[in-house]
């Protein structure tokens, strides 16, 4: 892992209190602040997921940002905050079905079928 040259948070622009209050953006290669600490006080300009491959991937707010934009922009307004609703209810466990008949359903997703009792 490479360390940034300056403590200053490419967000936010104000400085880190030490290295270990900054991490690098896995999209734009920008160092932010990410409180390392659930238990402490600190500044998130950004977020860490555990990723596919069971590592951690940080990305900073203005990444995530643009992918939402770029989510919403792909998908429009209505069934962006449709998923998104779903999502939040049912944790993203089951997927919405396809947007109109005859289209396969996102990559990586199971969908679901009814069956009625006989």
């Amino acid at each position: 892992m490479r360390a940034p040259t300056d403590l200053t948070c490419g967000v936010c622009g104000e400085t880190a209190e030490a290295v270990t209050h900054l991490a690098e953006c896995f999209e734009c290669d920008r160092w932010f602040h990410l409180n390392p600490y659930s238990n402490q006080p600190g500044k998130d300009c950004g977020d860490a997921v555990i990723g596919p491959t069971d590592g951690i991937e940080t990305t900073c707010n203005d990444c995530i940002e643009a992918a939402e934009r770029r989510r919403v922009a792909a998908l429009g307004p209505d069934r962006a905050k449709a998923e998104g609703l779903a999502g939040t209810v049912l944790g993203g466990q089951v997927p919405l079905p396809p947007a109109r008949p005859g289209q396969a359903p996102t990559e990586g997703r199971r969908t679901f079928r009814r069956v009625d009792d006989e």
